[in-house]
């Protein structure tokens, strides 16, 4: 074999190692799909993938959340994402009133909660060292507990602006519109977290702690910044999830919070920090989606549902710590 041949071969084996887990995740949702059409006759049609896809979405978009704190290292969780959502789909839904002109208050509102709910997470679990799970766990009860007391005896009143539901719930010819909100901010997450000086702080800070911190990076700094970035993060899913539902209730965010962890997982992204890859998250979440739908579609309800994505992340995650030993 010649030098060049390789060196091609090489390049080749190199970029399937690097890609495996996203085309693990691909063909896993190819897999669901045409086992989703043989139960049910119209499961592969367009309008079913493109509804898919529109479901998938926001749980990806949770995912982010999920993706930046674990990148981060620490052992990193966020439990709070959905509850942080309810509670700022709650506050805004009064604000908004279904009135455009009060989105604009509205967001800082959502902003303002976001940012304050992580910076306690980010304080607690960076400079206290108390841990991400035991600390997001809890600030997850103190908001569902906030959110009981402000709609105990009463009803959540007001709606979202317009324009909010023609973002979160509507579509723009056969595609959903939150669809275009997703493809927005795809690249935009992968040029930060590949592209700059943060992304690159992000990532040390997750892969090795201590050579982090003898390269200058400040990796409580970095590590509180993401509980920040995703906290705000929630706050802003929750002004979708009530545009898309048109109502805000108690729990509607709640159910977001284990799809968003398998999310990332089932997209090959490492529980241990220092790797990111959004795309990843992306195909992790319509494989979530499309096990919803099928499992769904044989009658086996919830309860099925988080059997089943239990199930996937046990596989998942004995498949890739093998995979990490025998390197």
């Amino acid at each position: 074999m010649s030098g060049l041949s390789r060196f091609q071969d090489g390049a080749v084996y190199k970029a399937v190692d690097r890609y495996k887990k996203l085309i693990i995740a691909f063909l896993l949702i190819i897999f669901l799909f045409v086992l989703g059409e043989i139960v049910v006759e119209t499961f592969f049609s367009v309008g079913q993938i493109l509804l898919t896809i529109k479901l998938a979405s926001f749980i990806a978009l949770f995912g982010l959340c999920q993706m930046v704190v674990i990148a981060s290292g620490g052992s990193g969780l966020d439990l709070s994402v959905g509850y942080m959502a309810t509670i700022t789909a709650v506050f805004t839904a009064a604000i908004m009133d279904g009135q455009n002109a009060n989105i604009w208050l509205a967001i800082p509102v959502a902003l303002g909660l976001g940012i304050a709910v992580g910076l306690v997470n980010g304080v607690l679990t960076a400079y206290v060292k108390l841990p991400p799970l035991v600390v997001t766990l809890a600030m997850a009860n103190i908001l569902q507990g906030i959110i009981n007391v402000y709609t105990a005896g009463k009803n959540i009143t007001g709606r979202p602006s317009p324009v909010l539901q023609i973002i979160a719930a509507k579509s723009s010819g056969m595609f959903p519109n939150i669809l275009f909100i997703l493809l927005i901010v795809a690249p935009i997450v992968m040029i930060i977290m590949y592209k700059t000086k943060w992304g690159l702080k992000l990532f040390g800070s997750g892969a090795n702690e201590t050579a982090a911190y003898l390269s200058g990076v400040n990796v409580k700094m970095v590590r509180c910044t993401a509980f920040i970035i995703s906290g705000t993060l929630a706050s802003l899913m929750g002004l979708l999830l009530i545009g898309n539902m048109g109502i805000a209730f108690k729990d509607m965010g709640s159910n977001y919070v284990m799809p968003s962890i398998a999310a990332v997982v089932v997209g090959g992204v490492s529980l241990t920090g220092g790797d990111g890859n959004y795309l990843g998250v992306i195909l992790g979440a319509i494989f979530l989606q499309t096990l919803t739908n099928l499992l769904v579609a044989l009658g086996w309800g919830d309860a099925g549902k988080w059997t089943g994505f239990g199930i996937v992340l046990f596989v998942l995650l004995i498949v890739y710590v093998s995979n990490r030993r025998r390197r």
